[in-house]
């Protein structure tokens, strides 16, 4: 490392010297070098098809054949009811552009809730992991070596450090730590924050028990897949595995031990990726995450790894890799043209994970196993400056939907990327050409659509048939939206152990009837903000790379002026002009009210007084908040302590004392 003059002391504010710091005996910061070959993929040259694996078989034709006839069914019949709605009269040609429009929602939609029932009918019984990991077994013992990276930029360095010091506690009590070696792969530019980094690092390397190291880079092109590139070029020939973290990613001894040992009994898996659990959520946009995540999540997960077998995603985070598989096929080369398709790759990971099936080295989902942790954003707006470069990333890989000699399931994986961003405009143009046309539509057809007017529906000699073809419409939408989220509730209603977790059969159905409402009025904002990313990404205003806020407790209403108030101010714009067409302003309603709150519904989301307010009185609860496992009480310390109201009748211990005093 060549930044390496003076460390700096958070307690006394003062640079101190490297030799009071780190005995002379432990000044090797980095270790010897083990290059392996990383070379730059040519993309466009590939001969034939993707290799044939070296996984575990399974049953994965029968079950992508069930999942995708299910989802053209459930899909046309939403589509269905919806022409039968709209073509009350005969089809105008707004009306055909917006029925059109309206098919690849419908089988978005309809794809997510299929899996979601897949998932939930695979939980109702004792599911098995294809590769064999089981908590309940004995604990393994892994022989190969595997190197933990943490990837850092500009990062809050105590609350990274301490994430580690309660992974490598974790690994130190399954007897693994000789097996692991963690690396802090720093790409951070603020110079006070690479002096913190230094000085934490120094204190965890005395107490740490896996040999730890920190590099930082000085140049850090690339961003986070050249971090790991780098890496992997330098001292990747010395390590098996290496399990990939992000700055807010915590993850059991437990959990790492078990994916290496699958790595090391399936040498034809070159990645594993886990399923993150949300905590620490203190905003009500936070805990909104975290509560849906855990409720919910497992079920799309799970059908998801279903169907999707050794031909599945990477997501860039809590997973392990077989370092020599990714160097010999995930070597990323800046794409030619101008931006947003040129560059260098940005949503790296969903690339690697089809650049690794390709080579012909699986790419597995392990639903099952707990022990993996991320936060979220706090906010609205830094979901949605996180989401705007997942957009840009997203965008770029329309081009290499075609590469040659990608699997077709790694095609698939990239299209539903790419179309989770492009269904927003889609939605956009559909929902705007319905409304041209239902504002343009002659007053016998409109007469269709006025439920509240029985004697005039009667007058237009309206067929009833009709109308229940729009019932059915609604039926099906709030099914395919809401369907998966009701399985997840379903679910925990059958295990009363997880009940208890999630505080009882009333906190759930508060907790999911307020997300439910939240996430229909987030919705129509989100569609607005990914419209407007597209638009500026296909412009060439692709944006920069900033580290993540992720302790913000409020937003001012300035701020939330100044990135939503655009939206409001549209939304009002909207009903003003719907208030002399009763009829649209109806069926436009709850649109139009996620877009006027906007403004309002961005602060109060990113208010943490109002959030421990609502985890005081237990809506939201989960059980990883109920009873924080040990390794997110090392980790987060008292803030992740439940309130004391939560434990009546218990004794308070000291920490449950302290949390409820922090939150007050």
């Amino acid at each position: 490392m060549t930044e390496r003059g003076a460390f700096f002391d958070l307690a006394t504010s003062t640079p101190v010297a490297f030799e009071t710091v780190i005995a002379p005996r432990d000044r090797v910061e980095i270790p010897t070098e083990a290059p392996l070959a990383m070379p730059v993929q040519p993309l466009g040259f590939w001969q034939g098809a993707a290799r044939a694996v070296r996984s575990p078989g399974s049953e994965t034709v029968m079950r992508r054949w069930v999942i995708f006839i299910a989802t053209a069914i459930m899909g046309a019949a939403g589509w269905k009811a919806t022409f039968d709605t709209v073509a009350l009269g005969g089809v105008t040609r707004l009306e055909a552009v917006c029925l059109t429009l309206l098919a690849p929602l419908f089988l978005a939609l309809a794809l997510w809730f299929v899996t979601a029932v897949a998932g939930f009918v695979v939980l109702l019984r004792t599911p098995k992991d294809p590769l064999g990991i089981d908590s309940s077994k004995p604990m393994p013992k892994p022989r190969a070596r595997t190197a933990i990276l943490m990837p850092v930029y500009n990062e809050d360095a105590q609350a990274v450090f301490a994430r580690l010091r309660a992974m490598d506690a974790s690994i130190a009590e399954t007897g693994a730590s000789r097996a692991f070696d963690i690396f802090i792969i720093s790409d951070t530019r603020d110079a006070a924050v690479a002096l913190a980094e230094q000085a934490c690092f120094a204190r965890f390397r005395r107490e740490a028990s896996s040999h730890v190291f920190y590099r930082r880079r000085a140049d850090n092109t690339g961003r986070k897949a050249g971090n790991v590139a780098d890496w992997v070029a330098r001292w990747g020939g010395d390590y098996e595995h290496m399990l990939v973290l992000d700055a807010d990613s915590l993850m059991t001894g437990d959990a790492m031990v078990r994916l290496a040992d699958a790595m090391e009994r399936h040498p034809g898996v070159g990645l594993i990726q886990t399923m993150p659990t949300i905590i620490n959520g203190q905003t009500i946009f936070a805990r909104t995450l975290q509560f849906a995540t855990k409720l919910y999540g497992r079920v799309a997960w799970t059908g998801l790894a279903w169907w999707s077998g050794s031909e599945s995603s990477f997501w860039g985070h809590n997973a392990i890799i077989r370092t020599k598989a990714f160097a010999q096929t995930c070597g990323l080369p800046s794409l030619n043209g101008p931006k947003p398709f040129g560059g260098e790759v940005m949503s790296h990971d969903a690339l690697e994970s089809a650049l690794l099936r390709r080579g012909g080295w699986a790419v597995h989902l392990a639903p099952y196993l707990e022990g993996s942790y991320e936060e979220s954003p706090s906010n609205l707006l830094d979901f949605a400056t996180r989401d705007r470069r997942w957009c840009r990333g997203n965008v770029q890989h329309v081009p290499l939907i075609g590469l040659p000699g990608l699997h077709w399931m790694s095609r698939l994986h990239l299209v539903i990327g790419v179309l989770s961003y492009a269904l927003s405009p889609i939605w956009f143009v559909a929902l705007s050409a319905g409304v041209i046309s239902r504002a343009l539509m002659p007053e016998v057809k409109k007469a269709a659509f006025t439920m509240a007017d029985l004697q005039a529906a009667a007058h237009a000699l309206i067929d009833w048939r009709e109308i229940q073809a729009t019932a059915w419409a609604m039926i099906i939408t709030f099914v395919l939206l809401f369907g998966p989220k009701i399985l997840g509730a379903t679910l925990i209603f059958m295990r009363k152990h997880e009940l208890k977790g999630f505080g009882g059969r009333r906190r759930v159905m508060a907790g999911l009837g307020v997300e439910m409402l939240l996430s229909a009025l987030v919705a129509p904002m989100l569609m607005f903000t990914q419209t407007r990313a597209v638009v500026e990404i296909l412009a060439g205003r692709v944006g920069g790379w900033s580290a993540q806020r992720r302790d913000a407790d409020k937003v001012a209403f300035k701020e939330a002026c100044a990135a939503m108030g655009w939206i409001s101010a549209t939304g009002i714009v909207l009903a003003s002009l719907f208030w002399f067409t009763p009829d649209l302003l109806t069926a436009t309603a709850p649109i139009l009210a996620g877009l006027i709150l906007a403004v309002p519904l961005t602060m109060l989301g990113a208010s943490k007084a109002a959030g421990l307010a609502l985890k005081a009185n237990g809506l939201f609860m989960t059980p990883d908040e109920r009873q924080p496992p040990a390794i997110v009480r090392a980790a987060l310390g008292p803030v992740c302590e439940p309130p004391v109201r939560w434990n009546v009748g218990k004794a308070k211990t000291p920490a449950l004392a302290t949390a409820e005093q922090t939150a007050a």
